[in-house]
């Protein structure tokens, strides 16, 4: 069971007013991360050995603060955190991954004597000091991604490199960049890194293809739900903590309601937190309406997925929310195929024991409301 201290109530006090205890929709640590204890000690002891690691996971599972969690527990290692999301091109990529290194070094303007150093074979960088702050651009030939692939190494001492959202290196069509990456990361002595996702189906591709550059190049954590009973101590202390009771069979039926979704068991727990503020006492009527308030606050994003959807797509994804097998419907066997491969590809459904559920919980009871 996750342990907190027993008098949390001042952690969440401003003044007078005590605070939701509940975080989510950004990055959690300390006290506010929840469980993951056995999968930070195990990512711990892979750094430790210098084993690079792949973190798949579906979004809003808690990838990111995972990394900084463990992050925070790591002593004597340089650690560097990019977050890759968004970048459609080379350009991008290395403005991304300098800033990254040049912040973790003191700044920009702190290190620019030092710039030769850290590149001594670097070609065109331009850095233009403005009102603004400091723009540098770095020409995108071979030579220069080479050199700044290979900064880590330029640190004194261990180091990991966190690449966070991953996949958004395979937007990158000027060059062929994972090639270029493997070739260099390959032959460091003193940098780790662990590449993060979440769209598994691109991530598969890249760490578990043969044909593919990054290869068997990492271990590769599938990130699955949080632990039930951490799931449960946690809930309770939190609401304990800020003087509000709630039962055992209230803290279950968030995880399951939640099916051991991070962002979910957070958010809901946020949610019904609010709602009983100042009862002091949570009901199950209470978490009846904190699940209608999630399903509202996230129903555009529902409604924005669905009318994506072609109407194959829409059907074989209510047959999947009702458990029914999808090849009962009055299609044909080869679209409900396509239909289900595309799902999987865009991270709307899994496979888990031959048989397939929607990963958002919260979009399946959706859909069943329809």
């Amino acid at each position: 069971m996750v342990k907190l201290p027993r008098d949390l109530r001042a952690l969440f006090l401003r003044g007078d007013i005590v605070v939701n205890p509940f975080k989510f929709g950004t990055i959690v640590k300390g006290h506010d991360f929840c469980g993951r204890e056995k999968e930070i000690e195990d990512l711990i002891s892979d750094i430790e050995s210098k084993t690079n690691i792949t973190i798949i996971s579906p979004r809003r599972y808690g990838k990111s603060s995972l990394i900084l969690n463990v992050f925070d527990r790591l002593e004597g290692i340089n650690t560097i955190y990019i977050d890759l999301m968004g970048i459609t091109n080379a350009n991008d990529f290395l403005d991304i991954y300098v800033r990254a290194f040049l912040e973790k070094l003191g700044g920009i303007r702190k290190i620019t004597s030092s710039f030769r150093k850290l590149f001594p074979n670097i070609e065109d960088m331009q850095i233009n000091f403005g009102a603004f702050g400091v723009n540098f651009k770095v020409s995108p030939t071979i030579r220069n991604i080479e050199e700044v692939i290979s900064l880590p190494e330029k640190l004194e001492g261990k180091v990991v490199v966190a690449l966070d959202e991953f996949q958004e290196i395979t937007n990158i069509k000027e060059i062929d960049l994972l090639a270029l990456f493997r070739k260099k990361a390959q032959m460091f002595e003193n940098t780790t890194f662990i590449f993060s996702g979440s769209r598994r189906h691109i991530m598969n591709d890249i760490f578990s293809n043969l044909e593919k550059p990054f290869y068997r190049f990492s271990k590769i954590y599938n990130l699955g739900p949080l632990n039930k009973t951490d799931v449960v101590g946690f809930i309770s202390q939190k609401f304990n903590s800020t003087d509000i009771s709630i039962e055992k069979e209230i803290a279950e039926k968030i995880y399951d309601i939640s099916n051991g979704h991070p962002y979910y068991i957070q958010y809901l727990s946020h949610s019904l937190w609010n709602l009983v503020n100042k009862k002091g006492k949570c009901k199950m009527e209470d978490l009846e309406e904190a699940i209608k308030q999630v399903l509202l606050s996230e129903k555009p994003m529902f409604e924005t997925l669905w009318d994506s959807l072609t109407a194959n797509q829409k059907m074989v994804l209510k047959s999947v929310a009702f458990e029914v097998s999808p090849y009962d419907l009055e299609i044909s066997a080869g679209s409900v195929k396509s239909a289900l491969d595309k799902l999987r590809k865009i991270d709307v459904i899994e496979k888990v024991d031959k048989r397939y559920k929607i990963i958002d919980p919260f979009f399946a009871r959706w859909l069943k409301n329809l």
